[in-house]
């Protein structure tokens, strides 16, 4: 999820020096209880009802069979075969993005100016756990078979194309979804310890995938997400993924505001980078930044 979804770009002017201290305090733990446990909740939910499908409930044994007799099964087998993938692939994705979460949270260092009111604060929130809860939601196998879904198989049989579109719809959107993890991953590298999911002020960040684009990682989530939303293969999930765009466009638009007040330098950074996507063309009055 990042997401779902969020911590954003350039959100940040310069911490002061603090003395050296443990990555991780008792302090910052207490601090940053309730998204902690949130997050990690959020992971262990996924992480634990997988391992259920997979091992109690014996789906990994009835894949290995599947695999195994596909010849003799027909395509039957091979439709199953799909299904269970693009359920093992939905949930892994989904749980590395909660993961990328929890681990921002544990290593971010400390505002300089804290968001205030419902804009900088519940807003942001909410970018975020709608996305996270709705695909947590959608990763139980009791809640899926209470809606209502793509069906790729019938589709597959009126064309006659076999279980081969399932399958690489599945394997398209798992790549997808990779692909925005890792985008996110290497987003928050670039940011390290300037992590926010509320609007808040810290270190404005130039380097990396912010060099050139504003806000990479709500980019990132972005593709994060229409992966995770393929994969769920339902109306439901790609009803999660345009509101999830729509949310993450008007934060990131307040964002921006917040940073042309508190930051000089963020006028020329925002001049001379994209949104959500690099430039396409040099802009014309860009003033260069000595944060390069």
């Amino acid at each position: 999820m990042a997401s779902a979804l969020g911590h954003n770009a350039a959100l940040y002017v310069a911490a002061p020096v603090k003395p050296p201290m443990a990555l991780v305090s008792l302090g910052k733990l207490r601090r940053e209880a309730l998204p902690l446990l949130f997050f990690g909740g959020m992971v262990f939910i996924k992480a634990y009802v997988l391992l259920d499908v997979l091992v109690s409930k014996g789906g990994l044994e009835r894949l290995t069979y599947l695999i195994r007799y596909s010849e003799t099964l027909g395509p039957a087998a091979g439709y199953a075969v799909a299904g269970i993938l693009a359920y093992i692939f939905y949930t892994v994705t989904a749980t590395l993005f909660d993961g990328l979460v929890f681990y921002s949270y544990l290593v971010r260092r400390e505002p300089v100016a804290r968001a205030q009111g419902f804009w900088e604060r519940a807003y942001p929130l909410a970018t975020v756990l709608l996305p996270v809860t709705g695909f947590t939601l959608l990763a139980i196998p009791a809640v899926r078979a209470a809606l209502p879904v793509f069906d790729y198989r019938a589709l597959a049989v009126e064309q006659g194309l076999g279980p081969g579109l399932v399958v690489s719809i599945n394997i398209a959107g798992f790549a997808i979804g990779l692909v925005g993890a890792a985008l996110s991953f290497a987003a928050l590298w670039s940011l390290r310890r300037s992590f926010s999911l509320m609007t808040e002020v810290r270190e404005l960040v130039t380097g990396g995938l912010y060099r050139r684009v504003r806000h990479p990682l709500y980019m990132a989530e972005i593709i994060h997400i229409l992966g995770i939303a393929i994969l769920s293969g339902t109306p439901v999930g790609l009803g999660l993924f345009v509101a999830a765009v729509a949310m993450q466009v008007v934060r990131a638009r307040i964002e921006e505001r917040k940073l042309l007040k508190a930051v000089p330098q963020y006028a020329a950074f925002k001049a001379r980078t994209g949104f959500l996507w690099p430039r396409l063309t040099p802009p014309r009055d860009a003033v260069p930044t000595a944060t390069e």
